[in-house]
């Protein structure tokens, strides 16, 4: 509830409407977007949170994804790998070691979340259609796009370096953008 204000007030900042004047509708996946008038602004935006933390992403004509995951022992973990990630990310898990895992996990986790809550298609977008990157923040991207789902656009991925025992991304339709903590 707290993410979901803190969201209305920084889009109602941005267009300069009052809070309790924008609504929201859900686009074809699922995905949140404004509802009347509002919708033709022109800002895309996208809320993640997980515990205490909220992640806010908002961009002008450009699509936007966001996702953040605080880490959490799964006793599944090798077996969401399997289920969810493509051969080339489940290979590349097996290489870091066991202490690291679960970070490689949420790592790749919250970058696909991003991806395809940018792309709008939601989890109709299967996971193991596109690779990310597992490793360090500094190193987030895109390694593989999947076939169909993105209509050719190009994105760029970011992961921003929280605290420990937090992942999380960005994905931004387009080139290079800024992230700015608030």
């Amino acid at each position: 509830m707290v993410a979901r204000a803190r969201l209305r007030q920084q889009l109602a900042a941005l267009l300069s409407v009052a809070p309790g004047d924008i609504g929201f509708s859900a686009g074809p996946h699922g995905k949140p977007e404004f509802a009347g008038e509002l919708a033709q602004a022109g800002l895309e935006f996208n809320l993640s949170h997980s515990g205490s933390l909220g992640l806010v992403g908002w961009s002008w004509h450009r699509a936007i994804g966001v996702d953040i995951e605080i880490w959490r022992p799964t006793s599944d973990e090798a077996a969401l790998v399997r289920r969810f990630f493509s051969a080339s990310e489940i290979a590349a898990y097996e290489l870091f070691p066991p202490a690291l895992r679960t970070q490689a996990f949420f790592n790749c986790w919250t970058r696909k979340e991003a991806y395809v809550k940018a792309v709008g298609r939601g989890l109709a977008l299967p996971l193991h259609s596109f690779d990310v990157s597992l490793g360090e923040a500094s190193a987030a991207c895109l390694l593989r796009a999947p076939e169909a789902g993105d209509d050719g656009r190009s994105w760029s991925l970011a992961a921003p370096q929280l605290e420990d025992g937090v992942s999380a991304a960005v994905v931004l339709e387009g080139g290079a953008f800024h992230i700015v903590p608030g």
